[in-house]
């Protein structure tokens, strides 16, 4: 493992780490007062503090902590519910100590806990993992018995290979340098706000493997208890699903290493399982069945309860293939369908531009009908991905690009795609004086203004790709070979001298790509170019050829879904 951020060792074995140990707790006020109540009976000379962050509990959780006696400092967080990467992310930054030692509301630690992970943190280890079988308290049942199984199975595997992956990385106990966690970036909370749940942990897990030193101890302890329902376990994996689909978009090219729990026969799942994943009633009924029987399983091992056992697991896989489909499957090769917008506002008035200004309420309808038709949203980063590296997306990829940005877009953004969490493309103008559609003014159109520097500034901090539309918005064929270099490398380089990063897309003026300009396109260094030629793109397609469906203001009911059912219907409906 690479060393470069450890500190240095130097007297390590002759230190006291100091901790703050963060948990976030949601809703759990008897089972987080005994984890803090066993927190209290560690064995630390060192410097510890507690920081507690209630994520938006309902059931006096805080008050009660507040009455719990426990010799260490002991902070009490209260926020409106954010998800558990937010809340760990908040503990961390009220922390003092050196090291963050993260555990899950319902862990009861043993009293040497800190000793261990500080044994292990000063060999030189930046990140050490413990163990965490089940707690005598935990009610029985096979869901907690199966728990403590996959627990001790955890600690074999991890205490005989070194080589651990970022599924091996879980928040129900870890320790991570407090400056190796800052240079992180702490959890993305993208993975548990509103509502989400699952892969916060092995997100973090691979920012960490490979370039950190990380550690499983087994003697390092805290005891799970496992009061998870049967109806709570189905909901959770199944939001493990949709969990999952997120990670594998965001890391496309890491082989994926699904949960030993969804490891069942391969056949089944083929065959059954995820076809039946598509009909949520169905998944929904078998899941509320199973359940029911869970819950009169009875807490004494029999053939009874060892049949509901596998019943439920099925259904459990069941509900996970739910949550992948939901999520819009696991990526792979799929084709591309991109959509060019203009302007989003009202312009019937307009005589050139009425057609390419699509209002903002039949945008939203657009959008609507895209979702409800299974299509999933994916952004630019993702686009060029599988381009260039093959990686995959999900079912029906869509992507969003904006023509001219208009003074409109930043409203757009702000109002309409950042809810529904949309990254899209826009495709700046950079070299008119007047900021406004010149191009269209010699041909008897109204002044619409263009997005400024400023402005798209703070686009592409919002995450909008801001890719490149030329300088002036000349149509390229027949242009000069001077002139193509203006209209490409100079308006590249007119990012830079705006404070922008240097672009990587590129869509063509009018949305016609000649040879010379595709030429000087490539030259320039862009890795892609958009035409608005009909049709879907491919891995095969030329990426200086892009195509996308151009939608207008008459492009509603039946004409919207023939143009982005079948793109090639956009030749003969305009």
């Amino acid at each position: 493992m690479a060393d470069s951020h450890r500190q240095p060792e130097t007297n390590r074995q002759n230190e006291h780490l100091s901790f703050s140990i963060v948990i976030p707790t949601f809703n759990r006020r008897e089972t987080v007062c005994d984890a803090l109540r066993a927190i209290g009976r560690i064995d630390y000379p060192g410097p510890v503090e507690v920081i507690v962050v209630v994520d938006g509990s309902s059931d006096g959780t805080a008050a009660a902590l507040a009455e719990v006696e426990c010799p260490f400092p002991v902070t009490i967080l209260e926020q409106a519910n954010q998800g558990a990467a937010a809340a760990r992310n908040r503990g961390a930054r009220e922390a003092h100590g050196g090291v963050l030692l993260f555990l899950d509301d319902d862990m009861m630690c043993d009293s040497d806990i800190l000793a261990e992970h500080a044994a292990t943190l000063s060999q030189g280890a930046d990140v050490v993992l413990g163990h965490f079988p089940l707690d005598p308290g935990s009610p029985p049942g096979f869901l907690s018995s199966s728990t403590d199984g996959w627990a001790a199975d955890r600690a074999r595997r991890l205490s005989t290979n070194p080589d651990l992956t970022p599924y091996d990385l879980m928040t129900g106990q870890v320790s991570i340098r407090r400056p190796v966690f800052e240079a992180l970036g702490g959890f993305d909370v993208a993975f548990t706000s509103g509502g989400r749940f699952g892969d916060e942990d092995v997100d973090l897990g691979a920012r960490l493997v490979g370039k950190y030193d990380i550690r499983f101890n087994p003697r390092a302890i805290s005891r799970h208890r496992y009061i998870v329902t049967p109806a709570e376990n189905i909901r959770r994996v199944r939001a493990s699903g949709r969990a999952d689909v997120a990670y594998a978009r965001k890391y496309p090219l890491q082989p994926r290493a699904h949960s030993e729990v969804y490891r069942s026969d391969r056949l089944l799942t083929r065959l059954v399982l995820r076809p039946l994943s598509h009909w949520p009633v169905v998944t929904g009924l078998l899941g509320y069945l199973a359940a029911w029987l869970a819950d009169r399983s009875g807490p004494r091992p029999t053939r009874r309860r060892h049949l509901v056992g596998r019943f439920f697991t099925a259904c459990r896989e069941l509900a996970y293939w739910r949550g992948v489909h939901e999520a819009g499957g696991m990526p792979r090769q799929r084709p591309i369908l991109i959509l060019c917008y203009h302007s989003i506002s009202d312009m019937a008035s307009d005589p050139v531009l009425a057609d390419y200004a699509v209002p903002r309420e039949l945008f939203g309808k657009h959008l609507a009908s895209l979702k409800a038709r299974g299509f999933t949203f994916v952004s630019p980063e993702e686009v060029i991905g599988h381009l260039r590296d093959g990686a995959g997306l999900p079912r029906r990829p869509a992507l969003i690009t904006f023509d001219d940005c208009y003074e409109d877009l930043p409203a757009i953004v702000r109002d309409v795609l950042k809810p529904l969490d949309m990254r899209v493309a826009a495709f700046a103008v950079t070299g008119l004086p007047s900021w406004t559609n010149e191009w269209d003014q010699e041909i008897g159109s109204g002044t619409l203004h263009l997005v400024q520097p400023d402005d798209l500034l703070e686009l592409s901090r919002s995450g909008v790709e801001i890719g490149c539309h030329s300088r002036t918005h000349r149509a390229m064929a027949g242009l000069a070979r001077d002139d193509l270099t203006s209209e490409t490398s100079g308006a590249r380089a007119d990012f830079e001298a705006m404070g922008l990063e240097a672009p990587r897309l590129f869509a063509y003026p009018y949305g016609v790509a000649p040879p010379p300009a595709v030429e000087s396109v490539r030259r320039a260094g862009f890795v892609a170019a958009f035409t608005v030629q009909p049709g879907r793109a491919t891995q095969r397609t030329d990426p200086f050829r892009l195509p996308r469906v151009q939608i207008l203001s008459r492009d509603t009911g039946w004409r919207f879904f023939l143009k982005t059912a079948f793109p090639i219907t956009t030749r003969v409906l305009g």
